[in-house]
């Protein structure tokens, strides 16, 4: 019997597990090779700190 959904002879009949768009990143703003370690990235435009709990309305 087989379970709906799976497929292991035809991926085009698969259904998509997920989609992603990605931009192309533009080479401006780019921080040096020490800087981009430490924030997790090397372009200046995509660093976004992450602010946790405080995002939260009525956390205290």
């Amino acid at each position: 019997m087989e379970e709906m959904g799976y497929c292991d002879q035809c991926p085009q009949n698969c259904p998509a597990l997920a989609m992603a768009y990605v931009p192309d990143q533009q080479w401006r703003n780019v921080y040096t090779s020490d800087v981009g370690f430490h924030r997790g990235t090397i372009f200046a435009e995509l660093d976004k700190p992450f602010i946790g709990e405080e995002a939260v309305c009525g956390n205290e």
